[in-house]
């Protein structure tokens, strides 16, 4: 929805958020936050895109990838005349400003720079009346995975040595949050936002890198191992200690579940789609399921698979390249896309492999799955997706974004005209059938979940 399908991978391509749209850090701002991030940001890379001006008082870090770290070490890039990305720093109202050249030594330390200003700040706003919402993104484990100087062990890969280092640095913002006396009053996450990867590549050991346990594949991929990321969330006196779930959450759905922690949900926009849903209870009340029951996964704006419970469909799959190619860097990254003659459907708590496919014996699955489907192509009629590199936001936009909390993607009653329509649903239409689909635009009650209401 957002713009940002797809990497760019040009310093000068337009890319990443467009500044009309509302982030969360813009949101707990308004909501009375002070506001901070220190670490990756890939979210833009023109000027007007950066963190500062997407709802950030402050920033440090990169713009985009440390994968362009090794281009410094590259035979030829110098000789061509080649530019490195820029860690950079910037505040709100002003131009970031140029720090240091990402090269390889500064990829080795600047999660341990990232960290220092973490715990400076934390140290700082501490004593402030005001509250804060800081977001630490680390560069590390991403590729080329070079730990600082003070972790680089010969007893270990490099890939292990990134790992002690995580923890080490993590270990310190927790340390920063007791030490100032606020750990109580402060609710942690700790997530990633995907799978492993294998990497090959200069300054990255052969063997040994991250491994996705009983799951299938890598990023980035519709493959569990892909997709499904541990998290961890400490809030003294809300989250019950050592509470275990295996509910489906989307780190997306941090956006309303933020807002009503800072009682804040009447500033969620109702001019657009928000596809976030409110975890509050799920996550700090006494509810067990959560709120969530399926996800869609898109890659370069094509849709790969629907989660849906414990089950997944397949439209799309990435498969790593076989026989004489040989793939360096990313494998899943420089492989190819295949499209199964019928969907794959596998059920996961019993499959975690994804080899057993569902689809001639329980392909029931493919309808309730693909409901949410049918609700996303159904609110596209009222909110278009960004498209990647665009400059503008497709819907009438408000003297604010916020609104009643109603649910963004309410639409009004055409059903019919829209199931007639020329060109509407057209994955839901692939899945399902047109018969179905026309069926599914008079059950409307049935797709409230989905934040549609037909």
């Amino acid at each position: 929805r957002s713009g940002t399908s797809a990497v760019a991978l040009s310093p000068d391509a337009v890319d990443g958020l467009v500044p009309c749209e509302y982030t969360l850090a813009e949101l707990l701002s308004d909501a009375g936050y002070a506001t901070a991030l220190f670490g990756k940001w890939h979210l833009g890379s023109p000027i007007d895109r950066l963190p500062n001006f997407q709802g950030f008082d402050e920033w440090f870090g990169i713009p985009r990838s440390s994968g362009e770290s090794v281009w410094s070490v590259q035979p030829g890039f110098k000789a061509a005349g080649g530019k490195l990305e820029w860690v950079q720093q910037g505040v709100k109202g002003k131009n970031s400003s140029n720090f240091l050249e990402y090269d390889v030594e500064a990829r080795r330390r600047i999660d341990a720079n990232i960290t220092d200003m973490a715990v400076a700040y934390i140290a700082k706003h501490s004593i402030d009346s005001k509250p804060f919402f800081l977001y630490i993104p680390f560069t590390l484990p991403h590729s080329p995975p070079l730990p600082n100087p003070a972790f680089d062990s010969n007893d270990r890969t490099q890939y292990q040595n990134v790992l002690m280092e995580i923890d080490h640095n993590t270990g310190r913002v927790l340390d920063a949050l007791d030490n100032n006396g606020i750990a109580d009053t402060t609710i942690v996450v700790w997530a990633s936002d995907n799978g492993p990867e294998t990497m090959v590549a200069k300054y990255v050991d052969y063997g040994a890198q991250s491994d996705s346990g009983p799951f299938r594949g890598e990023f980035p991929s519709a493959w569990e191992g892909a997709i499904r990321t541990p998290s961890i969330i400490r809030w003294p006196g809300h989250v019950q200690a050592g509470r275990v779930s295996n509910e489906i959450v989307w780190i997306g759905d941090f956006y309303r579940t933020f807002a009503s922690v800072a009682k804040a949900t009447h500033l969620v926009p109702t001019n657009r789609a928000v596809d976030s849903i409110d975890q509050y209870d799920f996550l700090f009340g006494n509810q067990d399921p959560s709120n969530r029951t399926g996800y869609m996964f898109f890659h370069s704006s094509e849709l790969l698979a629907i989660k849906w419970k414990n089950f997944k469909i397949h439209i799309n799959t990435i498969e790593n390249a076989r026989g004489a190619v040989v793939q360096p860097g990313q494998a899943a990254i420089t492989a190819f896309k295949a499209t199964p003659n019928f969907p794959f459907v596998f059920n996961i708590e019993n499959d975690p492999k994804e080899l057993w496919n569902l689809y001639f014996g329980d392909h029931w699955i493919t309808e309730f799955a693909s409901r949410q489907l049918f609700a996303y192509e159904l609110s596209l009629d009222k909110f278009p997706n960004i498209k990647a590199g665009s400059k503008t936001c497709p819907w009438e936009m408000s003297t604010h974004p916020g609104g009643d909390g109603a649910r963004a993607s309410s639409l009004s009653p055409r059903r019919q005209s829209l199931a007639d329509k020329e060109g509407s649903f057209p994955l839901s239409k692939k899945l399902l059938g047109e018969a179905r689909v026309e069926s599914l635009m008079q059950i409307g009650s049935d797709l409230t979940a989905y934040g549609i209401e037909l």
